[in-house]
């Protein structure tokens, strides 16, 4: 089955791109693209089967980027990577994973899933009460519900004027039912409704992430790779 979205793969990398991170004119990564921000990558590479697309941290020298860039082409050179950017400042964190998109927008899901306003803040007050000060920034809010409390969180990490990134949290004595995945089924209509694409992104390390993108059936388009410096 063919992605929902008839958009070239390159274009979809870069409207995640800039869905995650804010960036200068010169479309150099300035920083998380959330409200408390946060520092963003050195380096960070969205690769499809149709080529890389690398961002540079705009505080990067401009003989380091064109060293990085001359590197960034498959198969990447990992350690190269790592050496080149420690050599300038140490490395905190190497991130890879896999990017999807869905390939249908589902209109369905349990009965028990509720998109949470002001007025149903009272349902995240057991395990998502950071939540509740925080909805209008992390729209839609999407909860799996029993007995009065949120089990199963979906919710935008970050969002863009194009894209939505998912956020999936379940309380660990409920995961393994699928409530997880129900509550992504919403919030994923919720953000076609407003206009733009969902987008759900993991890292390879974490595998019940990408066990919700297996029974969604989302496409994986692209994979991201980024390294960031501690400072």
């Amino acid at each position: 089955m063919d992605p929902l979205f008839n958009i070239e793969l390159p274009d979809l990398m870069k409207i995640q791109a800039q869905t995650l991170y804010t960036m200068n004119t010169q479309q150099r990564l300035t920083g998380i693209n959330e409200p408390e921000g946060g520092l963003a990558p050195a380096l960070f590479i969205g690769m499809t089967s149709a080529g890389l697309l690398p961002y540079y941290h705009e505080h990067l020298p401009p003989e380091l980027m064109v060293e990085l860039a001359s590197d960034a082409k498959l198969p990447l050179d990992i350690p190269k990577l790592l050496g080149t950017i420690e050599a300038y400042k140490p490395v905190k964190q190497l991130w890879m994973g896999p990017a999807f998109v869905f390939r249908e927008k589902w209109d369905k899901w349990h009965s028990r899933v509720q998109l949470i306003d002001h007025h149903h803040t009272f349902l995240l007050e057991e395990h998502f009460p950071g939540l509740i000060g925080r909805l209008h920034a992390k729209a839609p809010v999407v909860a799996y519900v029993i007995e009065d409390f949120a089990v199963a969180v979906c919710c935008s990490a970050r969002t863009s004027e194009l894209g939505a990134e998912a956020s999936l949290h379940t309380v660990p004595a409920y995961r393994g039912h699928g409530y997880g995945v129900e509550a992504v089924k919403c919030w994923q209509y919720h953000v076609q409704e407003s206009g733009r694409i969902p987008l759900y992104s993991t890292s390879w390390d974490n595998l019940p992430s990408q066990q919700v993108a297996r029974k969604l059936g989302l496409y994986q388009y692209g994979m991201d790779f980024s390294i960031t410096t501690l400072s």
